[in-house]
């Protein structure tokens, strides 16, 4: 990913990207793939790649680990991880987490302190250099001031999400502060930063099998009810856990919600 902010050329050229290389493909794959439309989609951007000033759009286009139209043809072809297709469940689902263990793993870098009283917690996946993480953030927020006092939002940073080994360095450390200072008003709910073996990471992220992020893990009573988006679904699996658990006698409810994803709304792990 790019350290430093696109300029205005860079901003249109990964929009053309978007708008002619990549949204017109996105169910296409599989059976469903043709070559000659993504054919004259390569000569359109060609096209317009020149007209915004980059003879090699790939200079740009491989910092986003886009290295050529021949890997996009192949990714198109392949078509999205099984977790970004309608229909997917968590391998998850219906397991035990204890929120209390994954939170005492962290550090607190902002937000209310947890402390396990709500019954239905929401642990938040996301990284600094994640784009559509920090557009989710003020999604989150209003979510977590919307149900405060019955849904705790934990926001569990890991700058090395998609890496195995030790993923928290002390200058990541730093960063993330800075970055948190930076966006308390996108992010108003208790953020966590990942510890040094990558704790949350390993014990719930990789077991859910969502290849993305942002990434909500939605706990009642303990148990995983929605591993996906953040964004756009979460509401709705939210609304179903607190009506079971205040309809139901005893107020104890473990079924299964079918888990989705927001399209083109996640950094996704290669």
């Amino acid at each position: 990913m790019p350290s430093q902010p696109l300029t205005d050329t860079e901003k249109q050229l990964i929009d053309a990207y978007n708008t002619i290389l990549e949204k017109p493909f996105v169910d296409k794959y599989e059976d469903r793939w043709e070559d000659e439309p993504f054919d004259r989609a390569i000569d359109l951007f060609k096209s317009r790649a020149q007209e915004i000033g980059f003879a090699d759009p790939f200079e740009l286009l491989s910092k986003f680990k886009i290295e050529s139209y021949e890997t996009v043809r192949a990714q198109h072809k392949k078509g999205p991880a099984l977790c970004f297709r309608q229909g997917w469940k968590s391998p998850i689902l219906g397991s035990r987490v204890d929120p209390l263990v994954i939170a005492s793993k962290c550090e607190h870098l902002a937000g209310p302190e947890f402390t396990g009283e709500e019954r239905i917690v929401v642990l938040d996946f996301w990284a600094s250099w994640c784009d559509p993480c920090l557009q989710a953030g003020p999604e989150v927020s209003q979510l977590a001031e919307e149900f405060t006092g019955q849904v705790a939002f934990l926001g569990i940073n890991n700058e090395s999400m998609f890496q195995k080994g030790a993923v928290t360095q002390p200058p990541n450390l730093d960063r993330v502060i800075a970055f948190v200072e930076e966006h308390q008003d996108e992010f108003r709910y208790t953020i966590l930063i990942d510890n040094a073996e990558g704790f949350a990471k390993e014990a719930v992220y990789k077991t859910a099998g969502y290849k993305g992020i942002p990434c909500a893990v939605l706990l009642v009573d303990g148990i995983v009810q929605y591993v996906g988006s953040p964004i756009d679904t979460l509401r709705p699996a939210l609304e179903q856990a607190l009506e079971s658990i205040s309809s139901t006698a005893g107020g104890r409810n473990s079924s299964n919600n079918n888990t989705r994803s927001s399209s083109g709304r996640s950094s996704r792990e290669e």
